[in-house]
């Protein structure tokens, strides 16, 4: 008999060890993509193989937010930006005269500018 009080105390101590309420969660958020015009094929060409090799497609912004009191509770939640987010910060930045329209010009600009 003085075997149960020990395995109650340690059944209780590893439910209470392991938190009684976990959350996490994973959010998604995003925007509607900018519409843009390209002059020519050639700037539609460059303007997506340099945001597809730049470092602005690989670095995605991502959030974690912790709240935990340990053993009671712990509460997780993460948020990462969406394609479009990165999409609408490359068309930004290489539509230099902000006119909605990537020239061939604007597009080499942004090819040679991508890495830096």
């Amino acid at each position: 008999m003085k075997f149960a009080p020990f395995a109650s105390a340690l059944v209780l101590v590893l439910l209470v060890t392991n938190g009684c309420i976990s959350t996490e969660k994973t959010t998604y958020r995003d925007v509607e993509r900018m519409k843009v015009e390209f002059e020519n094929d050639t700037a539609g060409r460059l303007f997506f193989e340099t945001l597809s090799k730049s470092s602005l497609n690989q670095n995605r912004s991502e959030s974690k937010t912790e709240i935990s009191l340990p053993i009671v509770f712990e509460h997780k939640v993460r948020t990462v930006d969406g394609d479009n987010i990165v999409f609408n910060s490359a068309v930004r930045r290489c539509d230099l005269n902000c006119d909605g329209k990537i020239t061939e010009q604007e597009a080499r600009i942004f090819s040679q500018n991508a890495g830096k």
